[in-house]
């Protein structure tokens, strides 16, 4: 198997068949599909119930949130390789060849980024390009480097993973944790291509559009940055400035100037 989809869903049923779709459309055929259900309660149980193919593992469990929907992937995967693909979004045919390709021609690197179309109501708004120099990525993603990271559009080694899994409980940044954390442990070696590897689809009600959650999220970011002794203290001084700008521009836009300030003071009192 060389390469694991791990899709998790919540009341998935206007997208999820067309995330689905554009897996079995891949050029690359070494691929199995994951689709965890995280306690739908519309009609997405039905959709996965009804498909046949080998290929597709679906798993129903309760509503734990979308870390621990990624987690239970993470524990049935068996591919070389690892991905993540949100329900919402779509891979272009080619995602999976050209990244899996990337790591077999690039033994030293372990976990690949790509090109991102941004769509919004169908249409293309922008095309998110990744740096392509190869390199250690903790320092690089620790300062929010967005060169480096988009989302969950990484492909990576599963050897790497090991025991490494997303934070539980978390609704927001539970993805650069993961990242940040594993890159930490493992010494990630990130490399990257520029095709077009993932179809990001902005939705009203996204997870982005709660800007508490977000603001939660950073915060735990912060505090898990302070526990890895390979981050140092200049790093550290630079992610907090990054988020600092981050939440307070996001405060700002939704002219909340007192919330503005209170996010401000909590980093502070971080230093």
């Amino acid at each position: 198997m060389k390469v694991s989809v791990i899709t998790p869903v919540f009341n998935g049923e206007f997208y999820i068949d067309s995330a689905i779709q554009s897996v079995i459309a891949q050029t690359l055929q070494g691929w199995e599909l994951i689709v965890v259900n995280d306690g739908s309660c519309d009609g997405t149980a039905a959709i996965l119930d009804g498909l046949d193919d080998p290929r597709i593992r679906v798993v129903h469990q309760a509503n734990g949130g979308v870390s621990s929907a990624r987690n239970v992937g993470l524990e049935l995967a068996q591919g070389e390789y690892v991905t993540f693909l949100d329900a919402d979004d779509c891979l272009p045919p080619d995602a999976l060849r050209v990244r899996s390709a990337f790591l077999d021609e690039h033994p030293k690197v372990d976990i690949v980024n790509g090109s991102v179309n941004v769509m919004s109501a169908g249409k293309l708004i922008r095309i998110y390009k990744p740096d392509l120099t190869i390199g250690p990525l903790l320092g690089r993603l620790a300062t929010l480097d967005e060169g480096v990271f988009f989302g969950v559009n990484y492909m990576l080694r599963r050897e790497k993973i090991q025991l490494e899994r997303f934070p539980e409980g978390a609704s927001h940044c539970e993805d650069v944790i993961f990242f940040l954390s594993l890159a930490h442990q493992a010494n990630l070696i990130y490399g990257a291509v520029s095709d077009v590897v993932y179809e990001y689809r902005i939705q009203a009600g996204s997870a982005m559009a709660n800007l508490d959650g977000i603001e939660r999220g950073y915060l735990e970011l912060l505090r898990r940055t302070r526990e890895m002794p390979h981050i140092s203290d200049a790093i550290r001084k630079v992610q907090r400035h990054r988020v600092r700008r981050i939440l307070f521009r996001s405060w700002l836009r939704r002219a909340r100037p007192l919330r503005a300030i209170a996010a401000l003071a909590k980093i502070y009192r971080m230093a």
